[in-house]
């Protein structure tokens, strides 16, 4: 887990059945923030410090970026 702050954020990626990954689940300030699908532009934001988790998709790969 990575500290910003001394507060711990994190992303799991979660797989499916055939281990592909399906979506993103968000970790910021020590707390389970929410889950984000793999979809251009799908986003969370922490209302402890208002950093934005977003998920950007590349041809073959995707980005999560906090912001």
């Amino acid at each position: 887990m990575a500290r910003m702050n001394d507060k711990q954020n994190d992303y799991r990626i979660n797989l499916n059945s055939v281990g592909a990954p399906v979506s993103v689940e968000v970790t910021c300030c020590g707390r389970h923030i929410g889950e984000m699908r793999l979809k251009e532009g799908e986003e969370r934001k922490c209302s402890q410090c208002q950093a934005v988790h977003t998920v950007s998709m590349g041809h073959n790969h995707f980005h999560i970026r906090r912001r």
